[in-house]
């Protein structure tokens, strides 16, 4: 594969850099997963008082190696650099201190370089602690509000803008089936597959493609809540998220006013 050969040279390019103090693979590299289209993930562990020198040295470094016709930075305390190649290849760098690579574990990285063995000092996993109650409990909510959106779309003839909704509706579904997953490294947003059992991918693909009408439409949105509301209540109920019952009913009731879509049986 083409990053073997890519990876070596970054670790030789900085292997020179005494800023550096580890650099590590990350993602579906550091997790021994990677394929043929896998991006390079890198970590690199430098003190915080040197990490703005090396974040601006960080692109001619890599520019060694090949031109880089893409590049955007992201966060402040800790810093992402996204990086695409004119042959297409990815190379994302996070840059972290030692105590931030402590939140880290062995089974997620696979060490570069390592001058003060801090990969010996990390755990070998990381346990799942259950989902983000918080973040569940906006989905939950979000999905209901989106799901009560189609009265307008559906009353203003938008119905290419409730194929938009459909594609939202979708995407909830797969972030509840990730909140399921009982790992905390859940896995990249490019390989679904991996993330997700077959199960819950069979459900995924229950949802039909949108057409532009206002049968098929109807018919999305229904499947996404006969997806989405029974799995997410018991999820709610396992871990004892109060369930949006009155927002629920109401957004039935309006549904019903408006769009003349009754509550089916099996939701009940």
């Amino acid at each position: 594969m083409w990053q073997e050969q890519f990876i070596e040279k970054i670790r030789q390019v900085v292997s020179g850099d005494p800023r550096v103090v580890g650099l590590f693979l990350a993602g579906s590299f550091g997790k021994g997963q990677a394929d043929t289209y896998s991006d390079i993930d890198l970590l690199a562990v430098v003190a915080r008082d040197d990490q703005a020198e090396f974040s601006g040295a960080w692109r001619q470094q890599l520019e060694k190696i090949a031109p880089i016709v893409f590049w955007n930075e992201l966060g402040k305390e800790e810093r992402v650099f996204n990086a695409i190649t004119d042959q297409w290849q990815r190379i994302d760098l996070g840059v972290v201190d030692e105590g931030a690579l402590k939140k880290r574990s062995q089974d997620s990285l696979k060490p570069l370089i390592d001058r003060h063995g801090l990969y010996d000092t990390l755990p070998a996993t990381i346990p799942w602690s259950g989902p983000n109650k918080e973040y569940l409990t906006y989905l939950i909510n979000e999905f209901i509000r989106v799901f009560g959106l189609l009265a307008v779309a559906n009353g203003r003839g938008e119905y290419l803008l409730s194929v938009a909704g459909v594609d939202l509706l979708r995407m909830m579904l797969f972030k509840l089936l990730s909140e399921e997953v009982e790992r905390a490294d859940k896995g990249g947003m490019l390989a679904w597959s991996r993330r997700l059992s077959e199960e819950q991918l069979d459900l995924l693909a229950t949802i039909p493609p949108a057409a532009p009408t206002r049968q098929s439409i109807i018919d999305a949105h229904l499947a996404c809540a006969s997806a989405f509301l029974p799995r997410a209540r018991r999820m709610a109920e396992r871990w004892e998220i109060e369930w949006p019952q009155r927002f629920e009913d109401a957004t039935w009731r309006h549904l019903e006013r408006e769009v003349g879509m009754k509550k089916p049986a099996s939701l009940m």
